[in-house]
């Protein structure tokens, strides 16, 4: 199959698109078209690096699904097409693991399934096969199948959250939040069916070339789910607002202002604030940045009972991870995101039935973190091959990391460390699209500068 190009790869449908809910229809015939929506369906599959996709997320109403995993420490699965699949026995063995969903970018949750399977389906030309999976390949099959019947994964963490914890379904939720990782945070918070009365978000703002107003991340969510929006330029202004819900819990992320005392205690619970650092490490704006900026091995989520004062805030709980070598402050701050969520599953209920013990900050170990300026993003080249790459990780996408070739402007936007020197993945000329540095230099006519030597080329 030829590598598509971006037009060419179909669209993967998303909540809340009330399609997925709808079951799809069996198939009867057995033609040309099949074969054609199956490849289009691989195409799909792959270019999200799935293991799993059913028709439906793709707008077919017909009951065929596809299953590949080319990933050895999960098991390889070769690539199988499932047409009318039907589970005929579930085992009552159960085990829970993380799932995520191309339906439901990025969150990722615990979700129970059975451990082995007896499944009925028909391949291509209609034959009916039988066989018993186990482990992954059941998890992805019960995942899938469920899609065909209109049932997100996300649907079965919810019900059973709520189940255990019906106390959770009475509980109003005002959210505030503006960035990406908020917006994450919050859709977890929807998929988990929990009552979110209001969102709260800074007011679009001039972004572009053309300076025009952009809305907030956690806006653009909030207005496809429906949501009840407030936008503000100063909070604080806006107390009545944000009073008249009569909330039981206030959860904030990713907010550039600073709230006062009469809205911290607007709702009954207070307010809670997931901060992506070790509190008290990296107190303030640039956590993630400045994690990978340092060469940090370790970070994580900080979920605190808000202040007054900025992340000062007694400590609920904490979710660890490392940080990956090759990975820049955009990949690290989703992971990050959907660990929050995580660490919300886990900590709401125990903070509604007031089994959450606060412990306070360490001031002897605050560090706080600093805002980057567009000139931060000069690469000092007299610095160590792994300083550099921390800085051009850590300022992806902003401020960048940028030097100069003939006095004019060359952006470097991904970079990693072979055999201790740096190797620069992809540049952006001046007024030129990103291209592989290997490209640009085939093309660069001009003198070559002295740091040229200390590269991999």
């Amino acid at each position: 199959m030829k590598k598509p190009s971006n037009n060419s790869i179909p669209k993967i449908i998303t909540v809340p698109d009330k399609s997925l809910a709808k079951p799809t229809q069996k198939v009867v015939n057995f033609d040309e078209s099949l074969n054609e929506q199956i490849e289009k369906m691989v195409i799909a599959l792959r270019s999200e690096a799935g293991v799993g996709l059913a028709a439906n997320q793709l707008g077919y109403n017909n009951r065929i699904l596809i299953a590949e995993c080319p990933y050895e420490d999960r098991g390889l699965i070769p690539l199988t097409v499932f047409i009318n699949p039907e589970i005929i026995e579930y085992s009552d063995e159960t085990d829970i693991f993380d799932e995520g969903c191309l339906s439901v970018p990025p969150i990722e949750l615990e979700t129970e399934r059975s451990k082995h399977l007896k499944v009925k389906y028909q391949d291509e030309k209609g034959q009916i096969h039988k066989f018993a999976p186990k482990g992954f390949l059941a998890r992805i099959l019960q995942h899938e199948i469920d899609h065909l019947n209109g049932i997100l994964f996300t649907d079965r963490v919810r019900d059973k959250y709520l189940k255990d914890f019906p106390e959770l379904k009475k509980q109003k939720i005002i959210f505030i939040g503006s960035g990406e990782f908020a917006s994450i945070i919050l859709k977890g918070l929807m998929m988990l069916g929990l009552n979110i009365v209001q969102v709260v978000t800074e007011k679009a703002k001039p972004a572009g070339r053309n300076k025009e107003p952009r809305p907030t991340p956690v806006f653009e969510l909030a207005q496809v789910f429906e949501k009840n929006i407030l936008e503000t330029e100063n909070i604080n202004l806006d107390v009545k607002k944000i009073q008249s819900e009569k909330a039981d819990l206030i959860i904030l992320s990713d907010f550039g202002q600073i709230l006062k005392d009469d809205i911290l205690t607007a709702a009954k619970l207070g307010a809670i604030n997931l901060h992506p650092s070790l509190l008290p490490k990296y107190r303030g704006a640039t956590p993630i940045q400045t994690a990978i900026l340092n060469g940090d091995k370790l970070t994580g989520v900080s979920l605190i009972q808000m202040v007054p004062g900025i992340d000062q805030g007694p400590l609920l709980a904490q979710i660890k991870t490392e940080i990956f070598e090759d990975e820049n402050s955009l990949e690290l701050e989703k992971r990050l995101a959907v660990l929050a969520v995580k660490l919300l599953f886990h900590a709401l209920p125990r903070l509604v039935r007031n089994n959450l013990k606060p412990m306070a900050q360490n001031e002897a170990d605050v560090i706080k973190t600093r805002k980057f300026k567009k000139e931060d993003g000069l690469i000092d080249w007299t610095k160590s091959a792994q300083e550099i790459d921390c800085q051009i990780r850590a300022f992806f996408p902003w401020p960048g990391s940028y030097t100069f070739l003939d006095d004019k402007r060359l952006i470097v936007r991904a970079s990693h460390i072979e055999e201790n020197k740096l190797v620069l993945d992809v540049v952006q000329p001046e007024g030129k699209l990103p291209m592989s540095f290997t490209d640009f230099l085939k093309g660069f006519k001009g003198t070559k500068p002295e740091w040229l030597n200390k590269i991999k080329i």
